[in-house]
């Protein structure tokens, strides 16, 4: 997984890079789809315009399709459901923050492609219009949330720190940088969970995830 982690982190510093003066939205989309284009990711990221958003408000999704997968179609689809502007620039802080949206949705599907991709491309779930709860405990959900948790732990401390910190799970998704969560799916999952089995079994993924994700390939 270092290996896409890097591929990912790539594109998402190019992308600042090259609009490190300034971006509006419709600029920042078509580099986005540039570099992973150029990178070689069989990837697409659409947009879809939410009226009922504030400006520069903006949320993302992401699905992964192994049945696509399987049959070499496009198997990552990125949303940013937004309601910018055409004319607003984009600041170097919002730029980042933006990437590291991206860069998080994208690697998480890339985890389920991990998962399929071990079980020769089989179904991992049906679950895109399953209740919360359900969504939230499927195994390879928890295995991919918890991969995905243990990148933002990383973004904010070294992993020896993190480690101590998940003995001490529910004061750990409490914890923020400004005004930010350090874990926003932790903190999800300990909302809606509490302290469970669940979040238990969470807690141990991360611990393992901590170890092999590297740090270095993390976009901050």
């Amino acid at each position: 997984m270092n290996i896409v982690l890097e591929r990912v982190n790539f594109v998402c510093k190019s992308v600042r890079e090259t609009n490190r003066n300034g971006v509006t939205f419709k600029k920042l989309i078509t580099s986005i789809r540039s570099q992973f284009r150029q990178q070689g990711f069989d990837i697409t990221i659409k947009t879809k315009k939410d009226k009922n958003l504030e400006s520069f408000e903006f949320y993302i999704n992401a699905y992964y399709d192994p049945e696509d997968d399987f049959n070499n179609d496009t198997p990552i689809e990125v949303i940013v459901h937004h309601n910018f502007d055409d004319i607003s620039v984009f600041t170097t802080s919002q730029l980042t923050d933006f990437l590291i949206q991206i860069y998080d949705a994208t690697v998480h599907e890339y985890r389920h492609q991990h998962q399929s991709a071990a079980r020769n491309y089989q179904t991992y779930s049906s679950h895109i219009q399953s209740p919360y709860e359900e969504y939230l405990t499927d195994p390879d959900e928890i295995d991919a949330y918890a991969f995905s948790i243990a990148i933002e732990l990383l973004r904010h401390m070294h992993k020896d720190r993190a480690k101590r910190y998940l003995t001490r799970i529910k004061t750990l998704a409490k914890m923020r940088i400004d005004s930010s969560f350090v874990s926003p799916n932790l903190k999800a999952y300990i909302d809606h969970f509490g302290l469970n089995n669940n979040t238990k079994n969470l807690a141990k993924k991360v611990y393992k995830h901590l170890d092999t994700v590297d740090k270095g390939s993390i976009f901050m």
